[in-house]
């Protein structure tokens, strides 16, 4: 009797190490919102992104990135109003050190996180949005060439976003694009208003550093206006063998703040070929 309550309790044991380990799991990114469905948890920021475009959470939500995540796919949030999506803003933080958000796709030829006509978005890489340390990590790992491969990509009048104390990394060899992307729009007025405040902007690949580290390229009579770019660390960005830009403005784009950047190599630099 005492070995089959032994080997019934180690079974018990099981399950609820299991069960706990699953929970986990599931718990890598969770949302609070004000109205609509109180809460949720989720195994990708993705995830998280599509419960808000349907619905499902609105009003004012904060994301807790809880532990790393795995994308596969783009993290589309869309614009309030569009569609099912309702919220009056979107605050994201870590409650912890040391995570990332990043693909595992390393053929992803899109954004990883694509703010489209998304506004009042905070991307905030401090640990519970306090302190002064950068704790989180934005990676998107592609190297590939197609147009819009980026890391966060502002597009269709998303406005009035925040992106500070993060570590945001990518290396797209697109040449009309960035690790972070002031794009094109659909609508009205361009992407304006967005802040890029306090992070280190750095290449995913080293082998395969991107072209842009920043990067604007907005649409005729609709330019993407008053967005700042300040106080970040731009580095490890040259590209060895083509001409590259730590911050490059294009056509349809005005009014833009660039102050108290750094830009620099960490290691001896050598070009491969003249640019």
């Amino acid at each position: 009797m005492g070995s089959k309550n032994l080997r019934f309790s180690k079974s018990l044991l099981l399950v609820i190490l299991l069960c706990c380990s699953l929970a986990g799991y599931s718990q890598q990114v969770t949302l609070t919102a004000s109205s609509g469905t109180a809460s949720g948890s989720f195994t990708t920021l993705k995830d998280a992104f599509d419960a808000i475009n349907a619905g499902t959470h609105q009003g004012a939500i904060v994301i807790s990135i809880n532990s790393s995540t795995s994308e596969t796919a783009s993290a589309v949030l869309n614009a309030s109003g569009s569609g099912s999506a309702s919220y009056t803003g979107i605050s994201i933080y870590p409650t912890t050190t040391g995570l990332s958000i990043a693909s595992i796709n390393t053929s992803l030829e899109a954004p990883l996180i694509d703010l489209n006509g998304a506004d009042n978005v905070t991307i905030d890489g401090r640990v519970n949005a306090t302190g002064s340390m950068k704790s989180l990590t934005v990676s998107n790992t592609s190297t590939s060439s197609t147009a819009g491969t980026s890391t966060i990509r502002f597009i269709n009048d998303a406005g009035s976003n925040t992106v500070k104390y993060c570590t945001l990394k990518g290396s797209s060899t697109n040449a009309s694009a960035g690790i972070v992307f002031f794009s094109t729009t659909t609508g009205a007025t361009g992407n304006d208003n967005n802040t890029i405040n306090n992070n280190d902007i750095t290449n995913a690949v080293d082998a395969s550093r991107p072209l842009n580290t920043v990067y604007a390229l907005g649409t005729d009579t609709k330019n993407n206006d008053n967005n700042t770019i300040s106080n970040n660390n731009i580095y490890d960005f040259l590209s060895r063998g083509q001409a590259s830009n730590g911050i490059s403005i294009s056509s349809y784009n005005s009014a833009f703040t660039i102050s108290g950047n750094s830009f620099y190599e960490t290691a001896s630099f050598t070009a491969v070929a003249a640019v």
